[in-house]
């Protein structure tokens, strides 16, 4: 590119690549990147308007932001993520009225999380990115930077939702009086709420790791009639009452199974509430 106008062009796409760059390495909220991801595909390509679609639970690629064309017209939109890439990329993946379209798969570890599609009244006006190598590597790049940009920002909302998740489990099971605790399968206590720390006068930090028959009980094995026991046992819920001078109180406690994502139960949940205290 020896001409003024390529060597504008080079700059140009220099640019956006350094902000796609830095859009992947930055914490912005979601809308933020998808915006700023269409804005550089459209203005990568000299489009007249551009499309952004993502992967929409592992089946469907739908539309999620748009600049040039109204989102009222392409939001219902959707592309099957079975569909072929070859066919993905040589037919028009929406019904508007444009001359010209190019899409561009944005894949992530060798898998399509969503794509670019870019239109143009201009007729075959993208085509010099598809035939010049160097156009071609340098929307390449930009797709991989972006490609990264929204994995980056899944993974940051998915870290802030088990976050918050955790922050609203403390705080509703903190402002119970009953003793709530989560135990694995070996006895020892996972998770428990103030009200157990404030029982047995001791720090929630303390209480973490212990067996919970310890703690409970202040023995070293578990309860004769343990529900805790007869539940991982059973994967049922099961309840007994629990007249123990350790817990200065009689007690109705109740644990129910608790899976992980495979559907192995892997504890219970154990809620023991004061019925008489002594």
């Amino acid at each position: 590119m020896s001409s003024v106008s390529g060597e504008k062009k080079l700059y140009q796409r220099l640019k956006i690549l350094s902000d796609a760059f830095l859009l992947s390495s930055r914490a912005l909220d979601y809308k933020a990147v998808m915006r700023a991801a269409t804005r550089h595909f459209k203005v990568f390509t000299g489009a007249d308007a551009s499309v952004l679609l993502l992967n929409n639970n592992d089946e469907n690629l739908t539309p999620v932001c748009s600049a040039g064309i109204p989102f009222s017209k392409i939001k219902d939109v959707s592309l099957p993520c079975s569909t072929r890439l070859k066919d993905i990329i040589t037919h028009p993946v929406m019904d508007v009225r444009y001359t010209a379209f190019m899409n561009t798969p944005l894949i992530y570890n060798r898998k399509l999380i969503g794509l670019s599609a870019v239109f143009s009244i201009v007729p075959e006006k993208f085509h010099f990115l598809d035939h010049d190598k160097y156009e071609n590597l340098l929307l390449t790049m930009l797709a991989s930077h972006i490609a990264v940009s929204i994995e980056n920002i899944i993974a940051i909302n998915t870290v802030e939702s088990i976050e918050r998740s955790k922050f609203e489990w403390e705080s509703a099971f903190d402002a119970m009086d009953d003793l709530i605790s989560i135990h694995d399968k070996d006895f020892t206590i996972v998770r428990a709420n103030k009200a157990v720390a404030k029982k047995f006068n001791m720090d929630i930090r303390k209480i973490v790791g212990e067996k919970c028959y310890k703690i409970f009980h202040g023995t070293e094995e578990p309860w004769k009639t343990c529900p805790h026991r007869k539940t991982t046992e059973t994967m049922t819920p099961c309840t007994e009452e629990v007249d123990d001078p350790h817990m200065c109180g009689i007690f109705t406690v109740t644990t129910f199974p608790y899976f992980n994502e495979r559907g192995t139960c892997t504890g219970s949940i154990h809620v023991a509430r004061e019925i008489i205290k002594k």
